[in-house]
Formats: C-alpha cells, sequence, structure tokens
C-alpha cells in the first residue's frame, strides 16, 4: 500500500487532476478512508503545492466533519499530517 501510495504521489507531480479523480473517489463524506489515502493526498500536497490548491475546498470540506470518526492513533496521526 506505501509502493502504491508512492507511485501516486510520483505521477502526481505531473498529472495531479486525473490522480486526484481517482482518489477522490475513495474519498466519501460520512466514511472514514483508508489511512494511505489520508497519507497520500498529505505527500502529494508536499510534492505538488501548487497543483493541490484547487482540491482543498472538497479534501477540506470533506475531511473536517470526519475528523471525530478518527478513534484510533494512527488515524489521528495521518490527519494531523
Amino acid at each position: 500500500q506505501q509502493a502504491a501510495s508512492d507511485v501516486l504521489v510520483a505521477v502526481g507531480q505531473r498529472f495531479v487532476n486525473k490522480v486526484m479523480e481517482e482518489v477522490l473517489g475513495k474519498f466519501q463524506p460520512g466514511i472514514l478512508p483508508h489511512f494511505y489515502v489520508v497519507q497520500t493526498f498529505a505527500n502529494l500536497s508536499v510534492a505538488n503545492v501548487f497543483g493541490m490548491v484547487p482540491f482543498l475546498n472538497s479534501i477540506l470540506g470533506t475531511m473536517l466533519p470526519m475528523l471525530g470518526m478518527a478513534k484510533q492513533d494512527h488515524m489521528k496521526s495521518v490527519f494531523c499530517y
């Protein structure tokens, strides 16, 4: 899963729209996402800052209501990251 996340980040440095289209499909409101989906968002934000700016509203709008659902420590830490 880490390797797949790393591949998405590498591809997202050049083709951020295509990568975000696929990853946002796994990021549904009201459902706690997989750890590596959130990790991929974080790493992609570091790797392609300007490419991620248009997606901030949708990511944060979906993420903020689900912060209370993150009960396990590893999920809390990845949301912080």
